[in-house]
């Protein structure tokens, strides 16, 4: 998956998850080296609005490329 173009929310997701188990980290731990709360990686993972300012500091942290995820950032 690493390798691919994420277009969805549930794509998101399991990357995310991915490169938590990769790095192996937790969300926890990924929303304190960020700076955030727990609650923004679940929100923005989820969907919710209040997670979308996320989404892209999330990408970014856990070493993806926003062309990537272009089709994806267009539908949230």
């Amino acid at each position: 998956m690493k390798e691919s173009k994420v277009k969805t929310l549930n794509e998101f997701r399991l990357w995310v998850k991915i490169r938590l188990v990769e790095e192996e980290i937790s969300q926890n731990e990924l929303a304190k080296q960020m700076g955030i709360p727990h609650a923004r990686i679940s929100e923005a993972t989820h969907g919710k609005p209040t997670g979308r300012k996320y989404v892209i500091p999330i990408i970014e942290r856990l070493g993806g490329k926003a062309e990537d995820f272009e089709e994806f950032l267009k539908a949230i």
